[in-house]
């Protein structure tokens, strides 16, 4: 850093005098030379006032396109897959599998014990042919 080329030390100096004498001129010897630099100069005053439309650049490129994914994502990912197999899947399955239990249940205790049994005998024949 020590070997750097004199322009380079004085640039920044130059700059803000350069800066400082402008802004004496347009604002204290000068007052309507801002105004008549923008009647001279429309469409640059207009670029220079949009910030180089670099906003609206950032907006189109980045922005926007962040949202489409975001609510792409949103939509198909999370509302379409993940819920539709996840939660929501779940409780529609728990229902259509409450409302065929509810067709079993009829308040006989002779049922419920068959049901029992035929539970018995399939756990035992599972054990015997798929466990062993």
């Amino acid at each position: 850093m020590h070997e750097v080329p004199l322009w380079v030390t004085y640039t920044p100096l130059t700059v803000m005098l350069i800066g400082l004498a402008l802004a004496y001129r347009n604002y204290m010897a000068r007052p309507d030379a801002p105004a008549a630099f923008v009647a001279m100069f429309p469409h640059l005053h207009r670029f220079l006032m949009h910030k180089w439309y670099f906003d609206e650049f950032y907006d189109a490129v980045l922005v926007r396109p962040a949202f489409a994914i975001g609510r792409f994502l949103w939509h198909r990912g999370d509302e379409q897959t993940i819920d539709r197999f996840g939660p929501h899947g779940a409780a529609v399955a728990v229902a259509v599998g409450n409302r065929i239990t509810t067709r079993l249940q009829s308040g006989y205790v002779y049922s419920y014990a068959l049901v029992m049994l035929l539970g018995l005998i399939a756990a035992t024949s599972w054990v015997f042919w798929w466990a062993s």
